[in-house]
Order: C-alpha cells, then structure tokens, then sequence
C-alpha cells in the first residue's frame, strides 16, 4: 500500500498455488547456505571477470564498497548477510544516481540531486527503532518506498531484500528499487507531493504508481544496454527484473481511484514496458486519460470477491470447449490446435481463463509461429472478450486479462518477449502479431 505519503514497492494481489512467497526464516537459512547469492549474483568487486579467468555471472551485480553507506535502524548488525545485501542495494542505488543525473537534465532541463535522505535498512523484526516515514519497525514489513519527509529510501532488510534474492535473483532486486526511486525523482521534477496534494484527481495514485514502473523499465533498458557501472543484466533477464512489480499488484477488489492504487499486473507491465521503449520522457508526459487500466474496467459482481472463488465451469474440459467457441468466433475460423499438456498444468494455480489461455497460446502458435507470436494472440484474443463478455463466460471476471498473463510469463520457457507480446496483444490487437 501507499499511504501518508509512503509510495511501497509492493501490494500483495494473490498467492495462489506454488507463487506464495516462502516464510522469510526459511529464506534467510537458504541464503546463508549462499543459494540467492549464487544464483545471479557475485559477491566480488569488478566487471571484468573473476578470479583466474573465470567468467563472471550473466546477472549479477557488482557490490557497492565505498560510497553510499546505508543507515540501520536499529544501530547495529542485522544478521550475517546484513553488510552483503546492503553492498548490493549501495550498487544498485549508485546506479540509478548515474542514470538519472544524465536523464534528469534531458527530461526537465534541470539538474538532479541525490537523495537528501540517503538509504535507511529496517529491520522489521526488531522490536524497537523508528526512522522517517517508519514509526516502528514491523510498520515496513516486506515493503520498501520512497520517504517524502527526508529525501529518502527505506526497506526492510530481513524481510524484503532476502525474499527478492531468493525468488527473483539479482534482476529483482534492481527492478523493486528502480520502482522505489521513480518517487523520488517525481519529488524533483513532478508531480511533487505538494502538486499531488493540490491536484488529487489530476494526479491519483494510479499514475504516480504507473509512472514508477514506467521509470523502473527506462532505467532497465539502460542498464540491459551496459552502461550501468555495477549492475550487469541483459535482456534475458527482464522477466525476472519486472517480477516484483507483476507479483505484487493490486486485487481487483482494489477501485481505480483508491489512494494506493497500483494497478493490475497488466498495467504494471505495460507501464514498464513504456519506458523500456520509449525512456523516460514518456514516463513523466503519462497522464490519467493515458493510462487506460484494466483495474476496475470490470465490475464486480453483486457477490463481490466471494463470487469468483466459485468456478464457472465445472472442470477444465468445458473451460476448453468454451475457450474453443470464443475463439472461433474471434478468428472466424474453427480451433483446430490442442492446448499443450504443459501449459494447461501451469495454468492451474491462476484459473480458468489461465487454462483458456492455454488454448489460445497453442492457436497462437499456429498462426504466428513464435512463442511471442502466440503470446500476442492470446492478449489480443483476451481484450476481445475482457469486459464484453456475458457474465460467467470466459472474459467476465476482472482479473482475467492477468490470469491469461500469469500463465503466459511463468509457462517453461518463457521470455519477457513473451510477456510484451501479450500486452501487445492486448491493447493493439492481431496487428500487432505480425
């Protein structure tokens, strides 16, 4: 949530299936055995290989030892991988200091400032210690954002930073803090919280949130073009980068309007995607009549939440067989493809749209050949029945535009190419496909 001027990377959706996060204690035990550092990350200085000439990790990020320190709160050592995940943040925030210092200038002809505040770690399982923004520390729990009151950055070390180690790597780690400092920069160059605060409606939390995204996926792509000094990613790894946003999006029990609203996983990777492409200009020219969210573009129906526990159909044979009639009727041709054992097996813990998508991927796959290809043809298969559809059919439910999604980005093998085609898909149509 983001609320009394906090801006929280992360607004938990669902966890359905296999996605829910694991209990931080068993995290901290699986990185102190060194899995999360291992994978993707090298805890040594340099960017130019390791020692004797072994190659360095594809993703990693170089350890920030001088510079930036981070403040602790409480004082005090915070466990045996304290100082090691802090050297990570340090890099990653170094970086961001460079790529704005250049891009803030080109964007708003004025020069950028670091943070005044500076980098606090909270401990949210502490029981005491209080820092700006955090009154006590189990009020951070899982959660970082950017502190309107001092300038700065605060996240929970025990809580936060393992969990986006362990699950997504070094990628997921950039792309949470990248969020995170899309605020401040709002705080130099607008909408500032006093422009927020005078303009509610102009400027809701739907957009600043977006907009946040928008500049986490510009600072990628200068990061996956190698001119980040510490951080070393290439465009393989995007699908991790954008993982915390995707994973922790609102429910779509949350309104468009609500004062943290974040959107949905679709909107957050669209966002994203923004900036990825177009930098960080088109970030900061997003305004609400821009934004067109699929969060709250369905209402929900008179039985609220409770209403989407109950299936709409009543097992995966007739969720295909009216996925295959929908999407006949959408290509005006008969389904002649069979949805892949595989991806009907992963979709399972996302619902049935996620299995109908299953369906669309494999049609997709016919007419456009790549995994992109098929991906955008679900997405646009997918905005032809989202919210046209009649109630309790294929289309109808508010969150079927992110199931369609959840399946396309966590199926073996996927790609954020896959994911872009979705979103393609989705707001562009079949033309996009080709």
């Amino acid at each position: 949530m983001a609320r009394a001027g906090r801006h929280h990377l992360t607004r938990s959706r669902r966890s359905p299936g296999g996605r829910a996060l694991a209990g931080v204690a068993v995290l901290l035990c699986l990185l102190a055995a060194g899995a999360a550092i291992a994978a993707g990350l090298r805890l040594t200085g340099g960017g130019d290989g390791g020692a004797g000439g072994t190659p360095m990790a594809a993703e990693r990020i170089d350890p920030q030892t001088s510079g930036l320190a981070i403040r602790r709160v409480p004082d005090g050592s915070q466990g045996p991988l304290a100082a090691a995940q802090e050297s990570l943040v340090a890099a990653v925030i170094s970086d961001l200091d460079d790529f704005w210092a250049t891009t803030v200038p080109a964007v708003a002809g004025q020069d950028f400032t670091p943070l005044r505040g500076g980098v606090t770690a909270v401990d949210s399982a502490a029981p005491t210690g209080s820092t700006a923004c955090v009154s006590r520390p189990d009020r951070i729990g899982g959660n970082a954002y950017y502190c309107p009151d001092d300038d700065g950055i605060v996240y929970d070390s025990s809580a936060l930073v393992p969990v986006l180690l362990y699950r997504y790597g070094a990628p997921g780690l950039v792309g949470a803090f990248a969020h995170e400092f899309g605020h401040a920069v709002q705080a130099r160059i607008g909408p500032t919280p006093e422009e927020r605060n005078a303009r509610p409606a102009r400027y809701p939390s739907l957009l600043i949130e977006a907009q946040g995204d928008c500049d986490a996926g510009a600072f990628l792509r200068w990061v996956v073009a190698g001119k980040a000094r510490h951080i070393h990613l290439d465009a393989g790894a995007m699908l991790a980068a954008a993982g915390p946003l995707l994973d922790f999006a609102d429910p779509v029990t949350v309104p468009p309007t609500d004062s943290a609203a974040h959107g949905l996983s679709l909107d957050r990777l669209t966002s994203l995607l923004l900036g990825y492409r177009q930098g960080a200009a088109a970030c900061h020219a997003m305004t609400v009549d821009s934004l067109h969210p699929t969060l709250g573009a369905i209402r929900l129906s008179p039985g609220g939440a409770a209403a989407l526990v109950t299936p709409r159909y009543a097992g995966t044979p007739e969720v295909l067989a009216a996925a295959g009639r929908s999407i006949a009727a959408f290509t005006g041709s008969p389904v002649t493809a069979t949805a892949a054992p595989a991806d009907l097996a992963s979709a399972v813990p996302y619902g049935q749209f996620a299995e109908a998508t299953a369906l669309a991927l494999a049609v997709g796959r016919q007419s456009y050949g790549s995994a992109a290809g098929a991906a955008c043809f679900a997405g646009a298969w997918a905005a032809s029945v989202f919210g046209d559809a009649p109630p309790g059919s294929l289309g109808s439910w508010p969150g079927d535009a992110d199931e369609g999604l959840d399946l396309v980005r966590t199926r073996a093998g996927a790609s954020f190419a896959d994911a872009a085609g979705y979103a393609d898909g989705f707001h562009q149509g079949v033309a996009a496909c080709r």
